[in-house]
């Protein structure tokens, strides 16, 4: 709020000039279809729209591809589709009333709410300060095995939170669990902040080969972007940067490994997936570098949690070949696939990024890898496209769960650290 005064024939008139909210975006006709891919050029084609920004696209293989229309360019992209002889079937038929339904009110204060000492709940999508306030309360509750950090600043100034969770033992092995690059994958980050509560809650209820973990937990890297899709365009991906043109940066295409791979990396500030000016070049992505470079030989698995597709990814994201950890991680992503179906019979498939998706430039999981991290995965939660984006809190619950029978699964497959770190070793936090 502003305020101008002004002097006219010696009267004081006081003119009040408001600061504009931002408008909400509306997704009003808009459509999610998908089509089959048959050859690489139907490839070109979906690559060719999504760069003309006619299309946003959800989730891509080479085999499919699901993809946001807008009610203006349904005619067009039919009719381009249609000369290639591609069909497309319809998977939510009007993208605004899934978001209407989506509406994240704030959870207000009440004796339950007061007596358990947070707001946090399975059944809705929290607001960012619901968030910070469980981050407090979990610090302040459980002081003996959690600890907050604050490991930096968005770009507009907010907080990112690191919370650690450790029993003090030297010898632990450490993971860390990661969400919320992307500002729009909301079940991800609740599905990180389901992990926390049941580790940090239930400690002393856990196995040993969870309880003789480090944990590091952050499960919202991209404060910024989540505020602005809670609050103005619930389909937002990027953080919140500005340039001359357009805001933001994905996040995770800036990170320093195979960064700016020509013909793969969007360098166009407007686009969804526009990767920087250069590699962390963001106060997001350096945040996370400097927690990791902080904890060389100090961190043994990743799980960095997307959405969607139902799926455990491994590196390389941006080459098409082998890394040579290749084998173990395939061990391990299919003993969490195999986990999460014997446990929920929902099916969850595995594979390097590259093949199973598409490939993406400067991810977190090729440069937290690369930086010595051989467990590294990438978890892309429920569901397969009737929902996308825009699943139901209904699913809060169950996909946490899930999530974390594969990380439990994880801390099972790396077992103790036998070999001390050596008496000087003091714990990351």
């Amino acid at each position: 709020m502003g305020s101008i005064i002004f002097i006219v024939f010696g009267l004081v008139v006081l003119r009040v000039i408001a600061t504009p909210f931002p408008k909400k975006v509306s997704y009003a006709g808009a459509q999610i279809w998908r089509t089959a891919l048959r050859t690489p050029n139907d490839i070109l084609l979906i690559k060719k729209l999504f760069e003309n920004q006619d299309i946003s696209i959800w989730n891509l293989s080479p085999k499919r591809a699901d993809f946001l229309v807008l009610e203006d360019n349904k005619v067009k992209i039919h009719r381009q589709l249609s000369s290639r002889g591609l069909n497309h079937t319809v998977l939510i038929l009007d993208v605004q009333r899934r978001v209407d339904a989506l509406k994240t009110e704030p959870v207000l204060w009440d004796d339950n709410t007061l007596r358990q000492g947070h707001r946090l709940t399975w059944n809705r999508y929290p607001t960012l300060r619901i968030i910070e306030e469980y981050f407090n309360y979990v610090a302040d509750t459980y002081p003996s095995i959690c600890k907050l950090e604050k490991i930096g600043s968005s770009s507009e100034n907010r907080s990112i939170t690191m919370v650690g969770v450790s029993n003090g033992n030297p010898n632990n092995m450490g993971i860390l669990v990661l969400s919320g690059l992307h500002a729009r994958e909301w079940i991800g980050i609740t599905s990180a902040l389901y992990i926390l509560n049941n580790i940090v809650t239930k400690f002393d209820q856990q196995p040993e080969y969870i309880k003789n973990k480090n944990w590091y937990f952050i499960p919202l890297l991209n404060p910024d972007g989540y505020e602005y899709s809670q609050t103005v365009n619930r389909l937002w991906r990027k953080n919140r940067r500005k340039f001359k043109r357009c805001y933001g940066v994905d996040i995770n295409r800036n990170f320093g490994k195979d960064w700016a791979i020509d013909g793969i990396t969007e360098n166009h500030e407007c686009k969804d997936a526009y990767a920087g000016p250069f590699a962390f070049s963001e106060p997001e992505s350096a945040a996370l570098r400097d927690v990791v470079t902080k904890a060389k030989g100090k961190l043994d698995a990743l799980i960095d949690i997307h959405s969607y597709g139902q799926l455990i990814l491994y590196p390389w994201s941006a080459r098409p070949w082998h890394n040579p950890d290749m084998k173990v991680q395939k061990n391990a992503a299919e003993a969490m696939t195999q986990a999460i179906f014997d446990s929920t019979k929902n099916l969850y498939k595995s594979g390097e990024t590259y093949h199973m998706v598409y490939p993406a430039t400067g991810s977190a999981l090729d440069w937290i890898y690369a930086s010595g991290v051989t467990h590294a995965f990438a978890i892309e939660t429920r569901d397969t496209g009737e929902h996308g984006f825009l699943i139901s809190p209904h699913y809060i619950e169950p996909t946490g769960k899930e999530l974390f029978i594969a990380v439990k699964q994880l801390a099972k497959v790396l077992g103790p650290k036998f070999v001390s770190r050596g008496k000087d070793y003091q714990a990351w936090f």
